[in-house]
């Protein structure tokens, strides 16, 4: 595979978070003293922080604008990033090997700017990177190619020779939908099964271990 530009999303692709955000709804509501109910409330978990909020208010008595919630969450991420998140296995080695390459990479991802840039600083990856570009930033979710179609303006590469790699079944569809290369990932905590996703990617990687085998063609 001939690549001259990559664009990564960052949690479940190449950081090992997602078990994390996908929890970090129960361990907000637990430090205001109220006990979600797994069983029954579970897909509200995955529905994003709006809806989280809109239910949480109803069901639990709540009581937050979306705003008092968002920034709860993000201050336990935060606190996730800077202490037990890592990379996947053997993304540190393909990125390294990349940059060796020549190939010209950014960050797109949904988490903000300055948490995503102190992880990636942190696990010593973040000069890899020619920015860091963010849901926030560009004003649309992974639902818009936005982020994409702005990644790609920034790295100067052509579409045809860029790929993006991502986990998550609805940004995979959004980036195959407006024409994009898409590398997918599997992360045993996204909630659409590898199976669903790896039939629309150009390629997927489904041990984290491929990682380490993954070479410039």
């Amino acid at each position: 595979m001939k690549i001259k530009g990559a664009i990564f999303d960052m949690d479940g692709t190449l950081l090992d978070s997602m078990k994390y955000w996908n929890t970090v709804g129960i361990e907000y509501l637990e430090r205001l003293g109220i006990k979600f109910n797994t069983e029954k409330d579970n897909c509200v978990l995955y529905a994003g922080i709006k809806p989280f909020t809109d239910y949480c208010n109803n069901t639990y008595g709540l009581n937050k604008t979306y705003e008092e919630v968002l920034h709860g969450v993000h201050d336990i991420m935060a606190e996730k990033y800077r202490t037990v998140v890592e990379l996947k296995p053997g993304a540190k080695s393909m990125l390294e090997r990349f940059k060796q390459n020549g190939v010209k990479m950014c960050i797109a991802t949904a988490t903000e700017k300055k948490e995503a840039t102190a992880v990636l600083k942190k696990l010593g990856i973040l000069d890899c990177f020619s920015d860091v570009i963010t849901t926030t930033i560009v004003g649309a979710d992974k639902s818009s190619a936005l982020i994409y179609e702005k990644a790609l303006e920034l790295l100067g590469t052509s579409k045809n020779e860029t790929y993006i790699f991502e986990d998550a079944y609805y940004a995979i569809c959004t980036a195959k939908k407006n024409g994009f290369l898409v590398v997918g990932i599997e992360d045993e905590n996204t909630v659409v099964p590898a199976k669903e996703i790896a039939p629309l990617c150009d390629h997927f990687l489904y041990a984290q271990d491929e990682y380490n085998t993954w070479f410039l063609e």
